[in-house]
């Protein structure tokens, strides 16, 4: 979509949610689509040995029989476990041969062989719990290396979860033994959670530019990275420049509190004082009305790091004036809280939201603009590390 980058004023366009380039955290990566036919598949052969051992086939009428003699809970646990062989059989389909994928076909036997054993009445307990710790913490050194998540694989260990809590459980009474499972399920759990947020984090580049993995609760519109015109680089900098003086008289909270701006409990790095007046005016990319100022907490006091503007609607396009300078975002899967009204964070790669919050699904497009002298990206993302350098200079 070229003419998403234009130096020629605003562009009147819509996108949708889906032609927004996100984080894999959110997502299915199209290389886990045969992972779902696998599975689809596994429910269909499930109903064909069934059908087959009412017709009298003696080897569907033995394993049917003998799934039948299982209790209910390890009914389920035969699920869970043939259904992330399944999985992990799709997903060496749908990847090229790499290591990755010779675990994943080993993890796709060792779970497929425990299921089968747990069927015939063989001994499968403790080589469930090994099989299972082995895939979750695979996934999660996988995780913390680099490799991107997604939503098949935070589902698939949130199978796995499941099936270990059932193999963690004792089968004879006694505290010490449900302390331990307990206590090794919960420990998994976390590591796993965290092993998601790290990894989406660390896939992605961290920027706001066209071409880049976002980071977790970042949309980028489609497109590749390219350098500016000069005219894309003139309109950028003499955006700046008129920004950066019509906001200067900023600096002082009061100047801003009596000019509309919201800015009560000014806090953290990253407070945003929006002026409730701006929003839905009318005006698009107007330095003298920007529809958000942004204050970082210094040694003296507040101090304004930058300002946001921010579209009116949701999916509309704002106007990248200096092409590939000036590329806007939207923000997907935040978490809003009502009491007071505030972002708090982002869902987890569990799906939740903080307690008292309720997930946004997207955002309007907004882009931010950095007004610090010697700031390295001035339209881009802002590096906590420069910003906390930065304050403790002023001090």
């Amino acid at each position: 979509m070229t003419n998403l980058l234009h130096s020629d004023g605003f562009i009147e366009q819509q996108l949708d949610v889906g032609e927004y380039i996100g984080s894999p955290l959110y997502q299915v990566i199209p290389e886990h689509g045969a992972a779902f036919v696998a599975a689809l598949l596994l429910l269909a052969g499930g109903w064909w040995l069934r059908r087959t051992a009412r017709r009298g086939g003696p080897r569907s009428v033995a394993l049917v029989g003998a799934y039948r003699q299982l209790s209910p809970v390890h009914r389920f646990l035969a699920w869970l476990l043939l259904t992330s062989s399944a999985i992990h059989a799709g997903l060496v389909l749908g990847h090229e041969a790499s290591f990755y994928t010779v675990l994943y076909l080993s993890d796709a036997l060792a779970l497929f062989i425990v299921g089968r054993r747990l069927i015939n009445g063989q001994n499968w307990r403790r080589w469930a719990r090994l099989v299972l710790f082995a895939s979750i913490l695979g996934y999660a050194f996988a995780s913390f290396a680099g490799e991107p998540p997604d939503q098949l694989g935070m589902a698939t260990k949130l199978i796995e979860l499941t099936a270990l809590g059932i193999a963690l459980t004792p089968t004879k009474p006694g505290r010490v033994r449900r302390l331990v499972g307990s206590t090794a399920t919960v420990l998994v759990v976390v590591i796993t959670g965290l092993a998601g947020w790290i990894g989406a984090f660390g896939s992605g580049e961290g920027g706001h530019h066209l071409g880049e993995v976002p980071p977790p609760g970042v949309l980028l519109p489609p497109g590749e990275d390219r350098e500016p015109t000069a005219a894309e680089q003139h309109e950028a900098d003499e955006l700046y420049a008129d920004t950066v003086a019509a906001t200067a008289k900023y600096q002082d909270p009061a100047v801003a509190a009596a000019d509309g701006y919201n800015v009560d409990g000014i806090t953290g790095q990253n407070f945003h004082a929006q002026n409730p007046a701006y929003k839905n005016d009318g005006r698009i990319f107007d330095p003298e009305h920007p529809e958000n100022l942004i204050y970082a907490v210094g040694p003296t006091g507040p101090v304004l790091i930058g300002v946001m503007f921010e579209m009116d609607n949701l999916g509309d396009v704002g106007p990248a004036v200096g092409g590939p300078l000036t590329v806007w975002h939207a923000h997907d899967h935040v978490c809003f809280s009502l009491t007071p009204p505030a972002l708090v964070g982002l869902t987890s790669p569990f799906g939740y939201c903080p307690a008292g919050s309720v997930t946004i699904p997207v955002t309007n497009e907004m882009i931010h603009l950095w007004t610090l002298p010697g700031v390295p990206d001035e339209f881009g993302d802002l590096e906590d590390s420069w910003l906390t350098e930065y304050l403790a200079a002023l001090a």
